[in-house]
């Protein structure tokens, strides 16, 4: 059985351009990931998929500069219609990605995508740790930032409705304490046992165990505001332990 870290980074991204390789305390974001994977010492191979050779390029000097090894990772070149805003990275996995290569199918493959850079080692070592005694596939997760039962949706410019039947907002009861939690999926780690992966499977969530990541790991870059809180935590402006 063997362990390989799978981390793609399309070249194309819209609402930050180059955002893969724009510079996050000293180094294109790519490098937070990778380097953590390295750093987690758990991985027999790694696999760094992207449409672009300039991406893995700079992703190299990058761990070169921090005297980090590079004997294990692997350059998947990725056609430009494999790396579009509108296919899904798991089609790729399944369609592509497993044809190109001869896994075997007691091996698991583990994606972190790179929009998720304070993912702690801890938790990649949790998350491969709990694969692999369950012999489940895993996601990451964390809570919504305010309670989503307050949710309302707009139905024209001046007309509202809640999205829930028995809503804080209809029933009243508002106190924060007393709303159920909900979580939601995010990019920090998701296990993925390849004897589980058919053409036919719709989603990676099927039949896997959620495993929970805190606030400040579980942060996604989709846009420049999330951007600079992510600079800011990793220059140490905002002091927080993730890591």
């Amino acid at each position: 059985m063997k362990i390989i870290a799978f981390i793609p980074a399309r070249s194309g991204s819209t609402r930050l351009k180059n955002k893969n390789i724009k510079i996050i305390n000293g180094e294109p974001l790519i490098y937070w990931t990778v380097s953590s994977a390295i750093k987690a010492k758990i991985f027999d191979q790694l696999i760094f998929s992207s449409d672009s050779k300039k991406y893995y390029e700079i992703l190299i000097k990058s761990l070169k500069k921090n005297k980090l090894p590079t004997n294990k990772i692997f350059f998947d070149l990725r056609k430009k219609k494999d790396a579009s805003k509108t296919k899904r990275i798991f089609d790729y996995i399944k369609t592509d990605l497993l044809i190109k290569y001869k896994f075997k199918k007691e091996d698991l493959l583990v994606q972190m995508l790179p929009t998720g850079p304070l993912r702690s080692i801890v938790t990649i070592k949790k998350a491969v740790n709990l694969a692999t005694k369950t012999k489940k596939d895993i996601f990451s997760v964390n809570e919504y930032d305010f309670h989503i039962s307050f949710a309302i949706k707009f139905v024209n410019e001046n007309k509202w409705k809640t999205l829930f039947k028995n809503s804080p907002i209809n029933t009243g009861n508002t106190r924060s304490q007393d709303q159920e939690k909900y979580f939601k999926p995010n990019p920090i780690i998701n296990c993925l046992w390849l004897k589980n992966i058919t053409k036919d499977r719709k989603s990676i969530y099927k039949n896997a165990i959620a495993i929970k990541t805190n606030k400040i790991e579980s942060l996604d870059i989709d846009n420049l505001e999330d951007f600079n809180l992510v600079n800011s935590i990793l220059r140490g402006h905002i002091k927080q332990k993730y890591i």
